[in-house]
């Protein structure tokens, strides 16, 4: 987790050393302009369920397509794949692997703190599927998820670390991802 963490601050550390030299253009002040954009990232997820005794970390990707409007706000939709977890049922007995996988639609708002900087936080629905192949039943899980992370833009293209919590029944299912997307601007 630690190393994943580094690795994101260190891109965003580097990714605003590059736009130190970028261009002067008056209307390139904001971080956030309208318009579409589509992008993808990769992460790392955690997930702790006491009932079968899995807690297991797994590295993923994502991709997605949103809409910047207002400025400050967006909304977007995205397929996730969380990646495998793999852990025992009971202490020296066989052990169970889950992919996690689907879809999640939200809401984003994030605030300029600097030309090239800014806080970001969503939230939304996810609608995911937990396929097992021993132990436990497979099932699906909707609900809530919460973002909060950093924004940072270099033309059209916007790096985004974030930190996102699901609220998910009998889990506990956290992730750390870098996002990457390329923005169509349509005005402002």
């Amino acid at each position: 987790m630690r190393l994943i963490l580094i690795a994101m601050l260190a891109s965003l550390f580097f990714s605003q050393s590059a736009v130190a030299q970028s261009s002067n253009d008056p209307l390139d002040t904001r971080i956030f302009k309208n318009g579409w954009w589509v992008g993808g990232g990769v992460g790392w997820s955690d997930v702790d369920a006491d009932d079968v005794i899995l807690d297991d970390d797994s590295v993923g990707f994502n991709v997605g397509l949103g809409y910047q409007f207002l400025n400050y706000f967006g909304v977007n939709v995205r397929y996730r794949n969380l990646g495998e977890f793999s852990d025992s049922i009971n202490p020296g007995s066989s052990s169970v692997d889950v992919d996690i996988d689907g879809w999640t639609g939200g809401l984003t708002a994030g605030y300029p703190i600097s030309k090239r900087i800014a806080p970001v936080i969503g939230l939304g629905y996810y609608d995911f599927d937990f396929d097992a192949d021993s132990g436990i039943e497979d099932n699906d899980s909707q609900g809530l998820y919460v973002s909060a992370g950093i924004a940072t833009q270099i033309g059209r293209i916007v790096v985004q670390p974030n930190f996102i919590w699901y609220d998910v029944d009998d889990y506990d299912l956290l992730g750390a991802e870098i996002n990457f997307f390329w923005k169509f601007e349509t005005g402002n």
